[in-house]
């Protein structure tokens, strides 16, 4: 039952009270006492009631909008005591910091339950901020500071004291903060077995400061003649450099520099830095498959924004740069408070975040297999290649692209025509075709075919010779004759089957090969001894080879874990494949690849390849030569090596040699 007598009791307090006209004219009317309300819970009436006006908080609305301020960028915009001085001395003391503006917030309480504009109106209440600061690679540097809330000077409302302490408690003047990356060790790229290929090792930087130099075209000379630099670029840079700037020249390997140190540290003007970098064994160490580490570029920093900053050292090629990351780490980040010079207080560590070491990369590369190719490319002028592979698993053992490579992984993406190598694929195709090893056929110095001449190496002939002799010589002639035999898809079907044109997982970008459809005479003429549109890679080249021996298509692989495991191929033909194997052994004992005659150990299989390019009646040709030997396929290759038993075999004999003497 509703209270009827308490609810007259209320009502009848409440008065309507004419306010006194304002400057309009117009009459107000305001509630005299209290706006109430009234509950009704059983038989009884709870009244609350609220005042008709409540006043702001002029603490809580200064600190509020110098949270704003500051969050913005601009502290100095708030509602400070003296904002004089406030821009620079901020940003003085916060650009170490390498961030934008933080998040500042107000707490709750926002201020120390002690103040009360209440108890003293002239007293400095203590607001509770909390600041969040987003830092390189999107750490997080936050905090709780306090800022002291005044009254302002002229009496209307209240301002914030300024000082050093309200950027951060520890804070004073002069002090700043500093954000330092922490850059974790670099993982290592492993070889067969986890053996440690490159690693950290140590170096020098050598480098020129411009105010030390008194003759800067003579130094730049003498650097160019040392270093092999370019002395003019050299110039160019130190000119533009500050005075007291360290201007890079050259990063050398401790060895190199030790061989070079007398030479270089008398000139006026060089100086140097130690340091470590992760290196192979050698300068040439499969270098372009492995690639390089060094100073990020403004282009990867332009390419992947956040990712990358300004004096970090990444993969620039190769390995070390598809696998940057995994190899490179997280990086740390710590924050410290660097005190004021003069200051007799320690920097302190206002934020440690530890860095995460990368991860090695595990592949097949043997370091001395590898270095055996390098060895055997050594003194090429000329760009060269040499791939290895394990026959029973697919593992490539070595990269090598000689001495003058670079970069460029020619053993893995050069494509070139095969010239006589691919009459490995021929000679399949044609043996599954019913062709016998003792089947006679003309070798004639040149065959035409629908107006088109062919021609043999240096215009041999040998006349009318069984199958496997125009093999072994590599009777070009021959092969032309034999092409009728072949359907248009027979060369791409063969070559399929030991591994050329099948796409490669090896976790590094290489080239797999191609052989077209030959539906028209003459270019099917030209493919059956790797000419006309055939390509292939150094690394294709040897995949086939190992097909062969193995008796099964294999798979190569370079980066352990990259890719899935390639499916099971089916086994080759017996009956073929055991012809062809016998056919390239007679390459090495008779042949055009004789100088592999006498290499130690197990006996060699092998077949030479000339291969044209260009145009003219006379064109300059690639020198191949591809083979194995007990468990270890492998391919040669020189571009613009002219012929492949006199250049590329030669070099394989190397090799090999060298395998055996280090076995």
């Amino acid at each position: 039952m509703v209270n009827r007598q308490a609810e007259r009791r209320v009502m009848s307090n409440m008065r309507l009270t004419p306010t006194s006209p304002g400057r309009t004219g117009r009459r107000h009317w305001v509630i005299g006492l209290a706006l109430v309300v009234v509950l009704l819970i059983g038989g009884g009436a709870a009244v609350i009631a609220w005042p008709s006006s409540s006043k702001p908080d002029a603490s809580l609305v200064a600190l509020q909008a110098f949270a704003r301020s500051w969050s913005a960028g601009k502290p100095q915009d708030g509602p400070l005591v003296d904002p004089t001085g406030v821009a620079p001395a901020y940003q003085a003391a916060t650009k170490g910091l390498n961030a934008g503006p933080p998040s500042v917030t107000v707490l709750t309480p926002a201020f120390a339950p002690a103040s009360s504009d209440g108890a003293d109106k002239s007293r400095a209440r203590v607001g509770n901020l909390h600041v969040r600061w987003t830092l390189r690679g999107g750490t997080v540097f936050a905090y709780d500071t306090t800022a002291a809330v005044v009254p302002a000077a002229d009496g209307h409302g209240r301002r914030v004291q300024w000082s050093p302490a309200v950027i951060h408690p520890g804070m004073r003047a002069g002090d700043t903060l500093i954000g330092e990356t922490v850059a974790p060790p670099r993982a290592a790229i492993l070889g067969a077995g986890d053996s440690p290929i490159v690693t950290e090792q140590p170096v020098v930087n050598v480098g020129v400061e411009p105010s030390r130099v008194t003759n800067l075209p003579q130094l730049s000379q003498q650097l160019a003649t040392l270093l092999q630099i370019d002395p003019a670029a050299l110039t160019a840079r130190v000119k533009a450099a500050t005075a007291n700037a360290f201007v890079d020249v050259i990063t050398l390997r401790q060895a190199d520099y030790e061989r070079l140190k007398a030479q270089l540290q008398p000139l006026p003007g060089t100086v140097f830095q130690t340091g470590q970098l992760p290196l192979a064994p050698t300068h040439d160490f499969a270098r372009a498959v492995l690639g390089t580490v060094g100073p990020v570029t403004a282009d990867l920093i332009k390419a992947h924004p956040g990712r990358y900053h300004v004096g970090q050292q990444v993969g620039l090629s190769g390995i070390q740069a598809q696998y940057d990351q995994q190899l490179a780490g997280t990086e740390g980040y710590r924050v410290v408070l660097h005190r004021a010079p003069g200051s007799a207080a320690a920097d302190a560590t206002l934020l440690s975040v530890a860095a995460k070491p990368g991860q090695p990369v595990h592949t097949t590369l043997d370091p001395a297999i590898q270095t055996a190719a390098d060895n055997a490319l050594a003194g090429q002028a000329k760009p060269s290649a040499l791939v290895a592979i394990r026959v029973s698993t697919g593992d490539v053992l070595a990269v090598s692209n000689g001495p003058n490579g670079g970069a460029y992984d020619l053993a893995l993406t050069g494509q070139a025509p095969p010239g006589s190598t691919f009459k490995i694929v021929t000679t399949l195709a044609l043996l599954e075709g019913g062709l016998t090893p003792d089947t006679p056929v003309e070798c004639a110095p040149t065959i035409t075919v629908n107006g088109r001449t062919f021609h043999n190496a240096e215009a041999e002939s040998f006349g009318l010779i069984p199958f496997h002799t125009d093999f072994a010589r590599s009777c070009n002639t021959a092969f032309v004759s034999l092409a009728p035999r072949l359907s248009a898809n027979s060369l791409q079907n063969a070559a399929s089957s030991l591994g050329i044109g099948v796409p490669f997982t090896l976790g590094v970008s290489a080239y797999a090969g191609s052989v077209p459809v030959t539906t028209d005479p003459v270019d099917k003429a030209a493919s059956a001894f790797g000419q006309g549109r055939v390509l292939t890679s150094p690394l294709a080249i040897t995949t086939a080879t190992a097909s062969v021996a193995r008796g099964v298509r294999v798979a190569p692989r370079l980066v352990l874990g990259s890719a899935a495991p390639a499916g099971v191929a089916a086994p080759l033909p017996a009956g073929p494949i055991n012809t062809l194997r016998e056919l390239m052994r007679e390459v090495v004992t008779s042949g055009t690849g004789t100088a592999l005659a006498g290499v130690p150990g197990l006996p060699v299989y092998g077949k030479t390849g000339t291969a044209e390019f260009g145009s003219g009646p006379n064109p300059p040709s690639h020198a191949w030569f591809t083979g194995w030997q007990g468990d270890i396929a492998f391919g040669v290759f020189v571009q613009g090596g002219e012929f492949g038993g006199d250049t590329a075999a030669p070099i394989a004999a190397r090799f090999l040699t060298a395998l055996a003497a280090g076995n």
